[in-house]
């Protein structure tokens, strides 16, 4: 099956001679070609996009096509069309970012697809094509192992080094694929001795790097391989890591690549049993850690800031402002941390992150007392606006923010509960569970799909991948756990390894991909204006709810410049968008009694609430508007730094009725009317793609109701 794109080399806003045919609609299979003119509007093909089927998708009949440009952009700039045999391709704008494709056959959407990238060389562009929130193996021919490191590149080039096999020795293999192409090969040359513990990441269009590791023999490495995709033998000589005053063997560590291109290399230890694993003291694990400048070669290697707390098994999250957030891990006693820590790469240092999350354990799950004292993160991931998504040890899951916690209702807490597999010892001697946010916002992990923490979701709302359901092509693979997995280009995912829940033996196939849904930030306007249930994540679920035709948001405590209350519109980022909100607050109930008695005056009247429009960027970086005595805007950086403005002299007075608003967000202002006047302008100093949320401060309730959200 094949379908339309352009070859970005020569896509311009429109193609007056342009046209697109559908070469072939044979059962599961089709082709669709652009053809360019020179001069006299001739029939040259510049692009060919093929689809990479998934699923048993070459024994489906599909009957048409519907292809959709996505980008930043309104959804009048592009039209979509749909193919059935010959057609013409319409304009697609200069900022489109993709092509999706939905394969129809009559009423029925059996498959979707999205370009990877617009810009790959050649004349054929190929395209991962599968049903929609469905799990397909992909054929690799790859012997089982527990993954030794996993990482994707710019280019869609995945690379799987070292692990364990089933039998749990360690291996040296390099394993390469693509997302872009149906072949799962090893490199002809692995690394120079078998390895697991090590860190892997992109560090160009098809370079990576491998940093130390353990070793089979019980050492810890301090190496730097470099291994390019295109040079004819692949894997680099190493380089040792040199950097006085820090010891740089380590395995078992944690890297991620900053904004800058540079690699932040945190913590681990480095002495090994056996079995090249960690035995934790408080001489051999790490706070310490490392960054190295990659844009010279050799790379330059520079202490990093020391995190405030020892790991090592941890993750490193970089938000899209640049934050990074240590998370997970277990510290020089063997013990799972339930800490997280915020660095910034401007920053001087490690601080805190997050509310108290210390849960109690739940009655009946998890290890006894007597086999783990302290519950522990296995695994998180990072959603818009500092928002975690957290496995713990216990089997649960929570969510943490920069205010506060809490777990996801029914998720694993008794026996009729949803939960990732039944309880038993053998299930919960996993010190792994990696978790990944897909880009509708919604969580994947092992193989569910978790709706956490959307409006009006609970743990009935997460779906088993591994179950069978009504039209399917083919049967799901089995649960899983203890996977390695990457985010690819095109919004799938690669999973890689896994075992049983139940039993841990190894699961077949090693490699699986899902297709999710396609309800990214330029796919889908979530449903506001019907308050559906997934169409706001929040960041606190106890403190928001659906009320009939509106949101309602309660708070406690003082005003605030960022509220500690407040839900973004889900799976929704722009430079340029209007938001239409009806908002109203509603007062605290007066005391019972306001005479204190004995002459004494009654105690003031709490202030209203404010009401605040968020526009996150990133974990830590967004901008407030706050409708308090004055319209005043609140723009916090990456760094937490604060810069205030007065947007309006005279907010709207909520408390005496509902308020219709526009926001009018464009970059560097913010525009604010009421019924079609302008109320208030606010300056912003930054272009940066934007969540919409709404929050309120203070003592109050606030209500939201008749929303309605379009790119301008």
């Amino acid at each position: 099956m094949g379908f339309l794109a352009p070859d970005s080399r020569r896509r311009r806003a429109s193609w007056p001679c342009a046209r697109a045919r559908l070469a072939a609609w044979a059962r599961g299979c089709a082709t669709v070609a652009i053809l360019a003119g020179t001069g006299g509007c001739g029939d040259d093909i510049i692009a060919t996009l093929v689809a990479l089927p998934g699923c048993g998708l070459g024994d489906v009949e599909v009957s048409a096509l519907r292809v959709v440009p996505r980008g930043d952009f309104p959804a009048s700039a592009a039209q979509v069309r749909v193919f059935t045999r010959d057609g013409t391709l319409p304009d697609v704008p200069d900022e489109a970012a993709a092509l999706t494709a939905e394969g129809q056959f009559g009423d029925f959407t059996v498959a979707v697809g999205r370009t990877a990238r617009l810009d790959d060389p050649g004349d054929r562009l190929s395209v991962y094509f599968a049903p929609e929130d469905q799990l397909c193996a992909v054929a690799s021919g790859v012997d089982f192992r527990d993954v030794g490191a996993m990482a994707v590149g710019p280019r869609g080039d995945v690379l799987i080094v070292g692990g364990r096999d089933r039998n749990g020795r360690l291996v040296d293999d390099v394993i390469h694929a693509r997302d872009v192409v149906d072949v799962v090969t090893p490199l002809d040359r692995g690394m120079s001795s078998p390895l697991t513990g090590l860190a892997l990441v992109p560090i160009g269009e098809r370079r990576f790097a491998a940093i130390g590791g353990a070793r089979a023999d019980g050492t810890a490495l301090d190496t730097w391989v470099p291994i390019d995709l295109d040079h004819r033998n692949p894997v680099g000589a190493a380089t040792r890591i040199v950097i006085d005053g820090i010891d740089t063997k380590r395995g078992y560590h944690a890297a991620a690549v900053l904004p800058d291109g540079r690699v932040l290399v945190t913590g681990g230890c480095n002495a090994l049993d056996l079995a090249s694993r960690c035995v934790p003291s408080d001489n051999h694990v790490f706070a310490t850690g490392f960054i190295a400048d990659t844009s010279v070669e050799p790379p330059v290697f520079v202490p990093a800031p020391p995190m405030g707390q020892k790991r090592f098994g941890h993750e490193l999250l970089v938000a899209r402002d640049g934050t990074v957030l240590a998370v997970g891990g277990y510290n020089a006693m063997g013990e799972g941390i339930a800490t997280i820590e915020r660095w910034h790469p401007d920053a001087p240092a490690w601080t805190s992150f997050g509310g108290d999350f210390t849960l109690q354990r739940i009655p009946g799950t998890g290890p006894t007392p007597q086999q783990e004292q302290r519950q522990a993160v296995v695994g998180a991931t990072l959603l818009e606006g500092g928002l975690l998504v957290i496995a713990l040890s216990d089997g649960t899951l929570a969510w943490v923010d920069d205010e506060g916690a809490g777990r996801w209702p029914n998720w694993c807490v008794d026996d009729d509960g949803r939960c990732f597999h039944e309880f038993g010892d053998a299930a919960f001697t996993t010190t792994r569970r990696q978790l990944l946010t897909l880009p509708g916002e919604r969580v994947f992990a092992d193989t569910w799909l978790l709706p956490l923490p959307m409006l009006a979701s609970d743990a009935d709302d997460a779906v088993d991948l591994s179950l069978s359901r009504l039209g399917q092509s083919q049967v799901p693979p089995v649960r899983r756990t203890q996977t390695s997995m990457v985010a690819l280009a095109d919004g799938s995912v690669l999973v890689a390894g896994g075992r049983d829940p139940d039993t841990l033996e190894p699961v077949q196939p090693f490699l699986v991909r899902l297709r999710p849904r396609l309800d990214g930030p330029d796919e889908n306007l979530p449903g506001v204006d019907t308050l559906s249930p997934a169409s706001f994540v929040v960041h606190d679920p106890d403190a928001v709810q659906f009320a009939g035709d509106h949101l309602e948001l309660s708070s406690t405590g003082t005003l605030r410049e960022m509220p500690a209350v407040w839900a973004h519109v889900r799976a929704f980022r722009s430079r340029s968008f209007r938001f239409d909100v009806t908002l109203a607050v509603t007062l605290p109930p007066p005391p019972e009694d306001p005479d204190p008695g004995d002459g004494a005056p009654a105690p003031p009247a709490p202030p209203p609430p404010a009401v605040h429009l968020v526009l996150s960027q990133g974990a830590v970086a967004r901008t407030s508007i706050r409708f308090d005595t004055r319209i005043v805007g609140i723009q916090r950086d990456a760094l937490g730094e604060v810069t205030q403005f007065t947007c309006a002299p005279q907010p709207p007075d909520f408390v005496a009725g509902p308020q219709p608003l526009q926001v009018l967000v464009r970059p560097g202002s913010i525009e604010i009317r009421q019924g079609g006047v302008g109320i208030a302008q606010c300056p912003v100093a930054t272009d940066a793609p934007s969540a919409i949320g709404i929050g309120i401060s203070g003592e109050g309730m606030l209500s939201a109701s008749a929303m309605k959200l379009t790119r301008i």
